[in-house]
């Protein structure tokens, strides 16, 4: 067997859907087998500006008014950053901790200059939603919103480059369809967007859910869990790999060199950057 269920009753991800689609041999590691993939530093730093964020957040709710603190923002956003690469971090081309560090201050300037002041104070940050699910590996569905208030919902992104809110559709309409079935009224989803480019800059833009669709998405994987419960064929033909996967290389996924569409076809190791903090 080359994905072994050692997860069951375990917790969907809106974030985690979409991967599935790219390559469900490497998502059937991840989640059922509990092998993650390599960590990277365009995740941590993603992930710290978020931390940064949501400490400004706490704070102004807190206070009930806007005062974003760059320092107290940029402390949290260390703090985030070590958690997150205590264990070795796979750097891209060119870069170090200390370019990393640059870029989460740049990154968290820009959303205080950019974003804070047309966004009102949130009535909740970092907010847990779930829907229990009847199914014999899965729990539930459930995630947490970075941003709401009143009507509307909003997540962080950050990105090398200016991209369209679309990407983020599935995720987004899965969070409003969580944040309504608990009981709020959600008729808003917005992305805060952080482009980490020279000059980093923010942006607002507005997504248009299509909850349907994401269900539609949701349910087919939950089908194919239990095909895969069925045992009617080998695991790996029915959550098959995808060596067309943008992330499909030994610099992103931990699974390359024993992945079953891969091996037979490997190239002399690369050598791959990392270092223990």
């Amino acid at each position: 067997m080359t994905i072994k269920i050692n997860n069951s009753d375990f917790r969907i991800r809106p974030s985690s859907v979409e991967s599935f689609y790219g390559c469900s041999y490497q998502w059937g590691k991840a989640f059922l087998e509990g092998i993650t993939s390599i960590p990277n530093s365009r995740a941590a730093i993603g992930t710290a500006i978020h931390a940064g964020v949501e400490a400004m957040w706490n704070d102004a709710i807190a206070n009930k008014k806007k005062d974003p603190n760059l320092s107290m923002m940029t402390d949290a956003a260390m703090a985030s950053w070590k958690e997150e690469t205590h264990d070795g971090i796979q750097f891209g081309a060119g870069e170090d901790e200390g370019s990393c560090a640059i870029e989460i201050i740049k990154g968290t300037e820009a959303f205080i200059e950019d974003i804070v002041p047309f966004t009102s104070v949130p009535t909740g940050v970092e907010t847990f939603y779930e829907i229990p699910l009847e199914h014999a590996l899965v729990s539930s569905l459930g995630g947490t919103i970075d941003y709401i208030n009143n009507d509307t919902i909003a997540d962080v992104k950050t990105s090398k480059r200016k991209s369209g809110p679309e990407g983020h559709s599935v995720q987004q309409s899965l969070y409003k369809m969580l944040a309504n079935a608990n009981g709020e009224n959600i008729q808003h989803n917005l992305i805060q967007q952080v482009v980490l480019k020279k000059q980093p800059e923010g942006a607002i833009l507005q997504l248009e859910a299509d909850i349907p669709h994401a269900k539609y998405l949701v349910n087919t994987l939950l089908d194919t869990l239990d095909l895969v419960v069925k045992d009617v064929a080998p695991i790996e033909t029915i959550l098959r790999p995808n060596p067309k996967h943008v992330f499909c290389s030994e610099k992103f996924c931990a699974h390359y060199r024993t992945c079953p569409a891969i091996k037979g076809n490997l190239k002399p190791a690369e050598v791959i950057q990392k270092v223990k903090l």
